[in-house]
């Protein structure tokens, strides 16, 4: 399922610039960019949207007046240079508000909060269910890179990024520890500690508060001891 957007700014750039963003994430379905307000209002009066990007200086109608006219109203993530108007768009429960100008890992940051509102896989990764061969693609940089399950031995949570780690190399990518660890939880990955899940199929030595994986060790830290020894009694 791909969520439908709308763009709405009266600047050609910043129009151009979000057009290039979301062609870069594949979950995200543009419907329309436009230039004033009263032009995307008669739009999305007779077309469905689930997100919009708005800005909120425009002439004829401001963003903010857009949105209050709207019954069945999208989802909003607003775009704008001026930072004074972030309570008034916070106050419609927008999902972000994006300070121009602002970079792509920021805009993710946005959609990525837009996501988990809706009932729909994680725009980050998409998990194959196939008993042959399980994989996952995870977005790093402009590329979706195919990931088997199988070949990952842990992944590493870096504040907002996680490094996937295989023998062969290691992949960066925007996305959460907490959704992660939900995704593969069933597939013989565990959490072990704040910044760490891994997969048990590469475990080699387990002791009371680490475990080696090829040749490595990681902490096992408090917080996850029990649920890990609770995770390797049922998988015996």
């Amino acid at each position: 399922m791909k969520i439908r957007c709308v763009i709405i700014d009266d600047e050609p750039f910043a129009r151009k610039l979000l057009l290039d963003y979301c062609s870069r994430v594949p979950q995200l379905s543009v419907l329309g960019d436009f230039s004033n307000g009263l032009d995307a209002l008669s739009f999305l009066n007779h077309n469905q949207a689930d997100l919009i990007f708005l800005d909120i200086k425009m002439p004829g109608i401001s963003g903010i007046d857009l949105l209050k006219t709207l019954g069945n109203r999208p989802k909003v993530i607003f775009t704008t240079a001026f930072a004074e108007y972030a309570i008034d768009g916070f106050e419609l429960d927008a999902i972000d508000y994006l300070l121009k100008p602002f970079d792509f890992p920021r805009f993710l940051k946005a959609v990525n909060k837009a996501f988990t509102s809706f009932p729909i896989e994680k725009p980050a990764i998409s998990l194959n269910n196939s008993p042959q061969e399980d994989f996952l693609f995870v977005k790093d940089g402009r590329d979706l890179v195919k990931v088997k399950l199988n070949d990952i031995l842990y992944i590493k949570g870096q504040k907002d990024y996680v490094m996937f780690i295989t023998k062969n190399r290691k992949i960066m990518s925007l996305m959460n520890m907490r959704d992660l660890e939900q995704d593969l939880i069933q597939k013989a990955f565990v959490r072990i500690h704040q910044s760490y899940i891994i997969n048990t199929q590469h475990i080699e030595l387990v002791a009371s508060d680490k475990v080696r994986l090829n040749n490595e060790y990681l902490p096992v830290s408090q917080t996850y001891r029990l649920t890990f020894r609770e995770f390797l009694e049922k998988h015996k």
